[in-house]
């Protein structure tokens, strides 16, 4: 099975959203097949999408997992009562391609209101896996956005994971909400489940803001935490604040549609590149077309200047990527 990628955080508010939607449509940019699975209330994914949304009918999550309520506690779903469900439900939703994918294309196991209740009736953790396993060879990538809250959704989206991206807003009250996730993630590596850290990744990032800096730069001397050195753990590109990524989850469309200022989503195209890399997919990162084109001249936001307070807490892209990723500098 191809690398299942989460988004988490115990925290509302920090981006997990729109990261999971602008690595899809980026992912899908370079040629890749994305899956998104939608877990976090209130299908802030599903919303972000819409602009991609087809016409046709289709079920949702929660009819999916209904008839897997009666799984005990240990049991896995037959995979061929998942793609009968699958089958039956018109699920995963294919999103309407754009000729720029270039043969990428996405598809979303999409949030609805029913959900929550469902959850309530599952015994099993390994159910989203066993979905999730039925489907390996359709897709490249598998995007998951985190439920918030603890129980046994949490817990399936934990066991179905390879790989936790951790967005993080620089204020205070986020610092609670990584020690919960490393928490979560230490339970997990105690219960033999298979996900590990992949990173943690500065959103919402305004270097003249000192207060940025102060906070990044106390979490990247934190030392080890929960069994992470978290210095190790960030990543070095961060993501920038901007206004148009409010705008965009208003109008459900990409950030790229809302601005043409390349800065506002160069974190996101190296974050993308990280992912394709770390997944095996090295071969996409060469389909650099469209918002994943950039400038060489583009200015991407440099964590560690962020925390040490310089200048303007910006590098040039190529030679970012030159520093920190030798291999993806070469453009096509």
């Amino acid at each position: 099975m191809q690398r299942v990628y989460g988004v988490a955080i115990k925290k509302g508010g920090q981006g997990k959203s729109t990261t999971v939607t602008t690595l899809a449509r980026l992912c899908a940019l370079y040629g890749a097949r994305v899956l998104m699975v939608d877990l976090a209330q209130p299908g802030s994914v599903s919303t972000a999408m819409r602009d991609s949304w087809p016409t046709s009918n289709h079920g949702g999550l929660s009819e999916l997992l209904e008839p897997f309520t009666q799984l005990q506690p240990h049991d896995l779903p037959h995979p061929d009562d998942v793609l009968a469900g699958l089958e039956a439900l018109h699920l995963p939703v294919p999103l309407i391609a754009k000729p720029s994918w270039s043969g990428g294309m996405m598809h979303l196991l999409p949030y609805d209101e029913g959900l929550g209740a469902i959850t309530r009736h599952l015994q099993s953790p390994f159910i989203i896996d066993g979905i999730l396993r039925s489907m390996d060879s359709a897709f490249d990538l598998i995007l998951v956005d985190f439920p918030a809250e603890d129980g046994i959704l949490l817990d399936n989206a934990l066991v179905a994971t390879d790989r936790i991206l951790v967005p993080f807003i620089a204020e205070a009250s986020s610092l609670e909400g990584i020690d919960a996730t490393l928490r979560l993630l230490r339970r997990g590596r105690e219960a033999n489940a298979r996900a590990t850290l992949g990173g943690i990744v500065l959103t919402h990032c305004e270097p003249r803001n000192k207060r940025i800096g102060d906070i990044v730069n106390t979490l990247m001397h934190s030392g080890e935490v929960e069994g992470e050195d978290i210095k190790e753990r960030m990543f070095p590109f961060a993501i920038r604040q901007s206004d148009f990524y409010d705008h965009a989850f208003r109008y459900g469309e990409p950030v790229w549609e809302r601005t043409q200022d390349q800065r506002v989503w160069s974190g996101y195209v190296l974050l993308a590149e990280w992912l394709l890399a770390d997944a095996g997919l090295e071969r996409f990162i060469a389909n650099r077309r469209h918002a994943a084109l950039l400038d060489d001249d583009t200015r991407v936001m440099d964590t560690a200047a962020v925390a040490a307070g310089t200048g303007t807490g910006e590098a040039r892209l190529h030679d970012f990527r030159t520093v920190h990723y030798p291999a993806l500098t070469a453009n096509p």
